[in-house]
């Protein structure tokens, strides 16, 4: 009879104060639409500022190639490359956010739906992201992009001086061949 007591005092508690507890505790999940939505809004944005870096040189050298600019200034070819670079510097960073915001949705909140086929089956590789290792791993490999788009950025307006120099240029970039060989390798 006690026994029957201690069950019936336990089923209750759970009833009465850890369910609607649990309840509560899986909405706060939605807390995170803040972070998918300002993410996505952040991706928007940096698409925004690196078309923005493109247009300009753009429209300097269409200006400069049909003699519109008055002051005959030459258009120093490194400058327009680095912003280019920088443009995509910006896409890459972008795309960082867009992969994390969808992984974030679909871990914690849902599955987008729209992406999804009739069948219920992924039609897009970006949104094949069901744990949070998933979503790491495609986040760090966006991120190693950016930082190999960063050092031809740097390389492109770098000056061999000495021997050691060149020598280390050419290390740097066996590494990021390394490192690009081994991110695309299938495991």
């Amino acid at each position: 009879m006690l026994k029957k007591n201690d069950e019936r005092d336990e089923c209750s508690f759970e009833n009465n104060i850890l369910n609607p507890m649990e309840v509560w505790l899986w909405k706060f999940r939605y807390i995170s639409v803040l972070a998918v939505f300002f993410s996505a809004i952040a991706s928007v944005a940096l698409f925004i500022m690196g078309s923005m870096e493109i247009i300009a040189p753009i429209t300097k050298i269409f200006l400069n190639a049909i003699g519109l600019t008055g002051d005959g200034q030459h258009l120093d070819t490194e400058e327009i490359l680095k912003t280019f670079i920088g443009a995509i510097d910006l896409y890459l960073i972008g795309v960082f956010f867009l992969i994390f915001s969808f992984g974030l949705y679909e871990i914690i909140i849902s599955k987008i739906d729209v992406a999804r086929g009739k069948c219920g089956t992924i039609e897009h590789q970006l949104l094949q992201i069901t744990s949070l290792d998933e979503l790491k791993s495609k986040i760090i490999k966006v991120i190693i992009i950016v930082l190999m788009v960063a050092f031809f950025k740097n390389v492109i307006s770098m000056h061999v001086i000495e021997m050691v120099d060149a020598l280390l240029l050419a290390l740097a970039i066996l590494a990021l061949c390394i490192g690009s060989y081994f991110l695309t390798k299938e495991h």
